[in-house]
């Protein structure tokens, strides 16, 4: 449904207070999941700072939105790398698989 801003009346500071309040309650703000964030409904979108990418709610469970992380210097992975980053450059595509635990092999 469809929301309608404030229409412009003979006060305009109380018009500008009230399209301030309107366009922070209706613009899309990314916020940070957290532990207690459940995926009840689809499309709740927000950053997974633990895992360092966006996720969305899609059938009952937190979904990777896929975003092109920095692309490796080799294939064995680097401090920081956790499951499901994705990189890519003009030869490989490079999809971790487990996170980084300090092997160089």
């Amino acid at each position: 449904m469809p929301v309608t801003p404030p229409v412009i009346g003979t006060d305009i500071r109380q018009w500008g207070r009230e399209i301030n309040l309107f366009l922070s309650r209706n613009l899309g703000k990314l916020f940070f999941k957290s532990s207690g964030d459940v995926p009840s409904d689809n499309g709740i979108f927000l950053w997974d700072d633990e895992k360092n990418y966006p996720v969305v709610s899609s059938d009952g469970a937190f979904r990777q939105v896929a975003m092109k992380q920095a692309t490796p210097s080799s294939s064995t992975g680097a401090a920081g790398d956790v499951a499901g980053m994705i990189a890519w450059d003009t030869n490989y595509i490079y999809i971790c698989t487990a996170a980084h635990d300090g092997s160089t092999a």
